[in-house]
């Protein structure tokens, strides 16, 4: 059984906005035409049959590209009609079907048939546009281009749409791959007639070759106007398939695709240079459609900083009273986050942080440092407004006061001073070191060594229950509580005898002759001594 469907002209349109709903309804057109174009995608991989019913003759529609699902076929009639038809054996088989009718305009200066196709240029992708993630043609597996005229002068731009689906097979290069092949099946254009296109999902493609002649705005207006076109319908009417909401993600990808044309190209942003396809002249068309139109000056908007961050929060410990103050040779932990205010995602392994002066090494670099000019990468990935944390060592030098100047790299990238922020140094952690027992010089062979629990320097906590009514700390028996606290007095003593620079003999023996009496005054264990 033949199922039949028909379709509407508006032609040519690149890809055809007209998309199955009915294969019986016949209809009549306003303006007549000759050739059907049409891109069908089916349930399995196999081609599909696609016949032309034209005042009852029937005219099957040749595949001229076929690729997973997606297939390209087009058929011409011997005369002009007004009424169109569609009938297929695989009717059950074909899950979308988008058709143009329309009269073939003069086709593109282009490579003769059976003629070698010219070698693709090397590098004529710009590496500013690699950058900013532009999939080149090799990248989604284009055919060779039959085009021959060339362009070196860019000087302004038309924004399109290309009023059908936004993806084929299920994905973007799914349509970007059968705009292609339908561009060239309809015999008009050389390749597809717009230079970048972008994505739904703000992925971005390169086109026609950048420097090949634009093929996309009527009017007279190809020679310097990039084209630059976002797959899907973005008007309320005239399109077979349904309209699009514009989303976010494509209007993000598609002014960091025009700002960068702008910088790369000296192209002026703004209402005279940068164009809907209906505001150059002499062009009957709604594209890029009303709601993409209405967004227009927010794609002629200059980029923000590609790296840029703010400081939301900082800590350090230990802290005291406010200060970061550690013993020589000791580690503290500090943290940063920051809010991602740029325009890229700051990534684990690249974006990191690394003291200042630039490539320096810190006398503050502790082992767990990816080196002594980068201190630690972000911990997660950070997208676009996201916090993003950075936690980190720092070793204590030679006592002392110090600065950790701060600042924050994309690695082979840039510095984010030097684009967004922050300025190197505009964060900081100030340390206070101080010596440790150790540092105040060799032990005194006459004051016996500290033993367990006595005070053990700077730092060392001893908790209270641990310690007698006497002040002494708790030994197993009041003789050992004697020793014990003894040899606390003793261990005083000679630091205090270091300290004041006196005699080490005369002061611990004046100091022991004062213990024996205060040791008089206690228990029986201390009368011992």
């Amino acid at each position: 059984m033949l199922l039949i469907f028909s379709v509407a002209q508006a032609g040519p349109a690149v890809p055809p906005p007209h998309r199955l709903a009915d294969w019986s309804e016949p209809l009549t057109v306003a303006t007549p035409g000759t050739r059907i174009a049409m891109i069908v995608e089916s349930r399995d991989e196999q081609p599909v049959a696609v016949q032309v019913v034209v005042d009852g003759i029937v005219i099957p529609a040749a595949v001229t590209w076929h690729k997973g699902r997606v297939s390209v076929l087009v058929a011409d009639a011997d005369h002009p009609t007004l009424s169109v038809r569609l009938q297929s054996p695989d009717a059950r088989r074909i899950t979308r079907l988008d058709a143009d009718l329309f009269l073939p305009a003069e086709p593109e200066a282009r490579v003769q048939a059976g003629a070698p196709a010219p070698p693709p240029a090397a590098g004529v992708l710009p590496a500013e546009l690699i950058a900013i993630g532009v999939t080149s043609r090799a990248d989604w597996d284009a055919d060779p281009t039959t085009c021959t005229s060339t362009e070196d002068d860019w000087y302004r731009m038309a924004i399109h749409h290309t009023a059908g689906t936004q993806t084929y097979g299920g994905t973007v290069q799914g349509a970007v791959q059968a705009l292609q092949a339908y561009s060239l099946g309809t015999g008009e254009y050389c390749d597809i007639p717009y230079q970048f296109l972008v994505g739904y999902d703000g992925s971005l493609w390169e086109g026609r070759p950048y420097d090949y002649y634009s093929g996309a705005t009527g009017g007279d207006n190809n020679d310097g106007n990039v084209a630059v076109c976002f797959l899907g319908c973005y008007h309320p009417s005239g399109c077979g398939g349904g309209s699009n909401t514009v989303t976010e993600e494509m209007m993000t990808g598609g002014q960091l695709l025009v700002q960068t044309l702008v910088a790369l190209d000296g192209i002026p942003s703004d209402a005279d240079s940068i164009r809907g396809h209906r505001d150059w002249p002499d062009n009957a068309t709604a594209c890029p459609g009303d709601w993409l139109y209405s967004r227009l000056d927010e794609l002629r908007q200059p980029l923000g900083p590609a790296f840029a961050g703010s400081l939301t929060a900082q800590s350090c410990a230990p802290e005291a009273d406010g200060a970061f103050t550690l013993l020589r040779g000791e580690t503290g932990q500090c943290a940063l986050e920051l809010v991602n205010t740029g325009r890229f995602t700051w990534t684990r392994g690249s974006t990191k942080l690394a003291p200042i002066p630039r490539d320096v090494a810190s006398p503050l670099a502790a082992a767990s440092w990816l080196g002594p000019t980068r201190i630690v990468s972000v911990e997660a990935d950070t997208a676009p407004g996201a916090t993003g944390r950075f936690a980190f060592d720092v070793l204590a030098p030679a006592a002392g006061e110090y600065t950790l100047s701060l600042g924050l790299v994309e690695e082979w990238v840039t510095w984010f001073a030097d684009d967004g922020g922050p300025a190197d140094g505009e964060m900081a952690v100030a340390l206070n070191v101080v010596a440790a027992e150790s540092d105040t010089g060799p032990r005194d062979p006459a004051v016996p060594p500290d033993t367990a629990g006595a005070l053990a320097g700077p730092g060392h906590l001893v908790r209270m229950a641990e310690i007698g009514e006497c002040g002494c700390q708790s030994s197993s028996g009041g003789a050992g509580a004697a020793i014990g606290w003894l040899a606390v007095a003793l261990s005083v003593a000679g630091r205090r005898s270091r300290m004041l620079g006196a005699p080490v003999g005369d002061v611990a023996r004046f100091e022991k002759g004062d213990l024996r009496e205060l040791a008089a005054r206690t228990d029986k264990a201390t009368t011992r001594l």
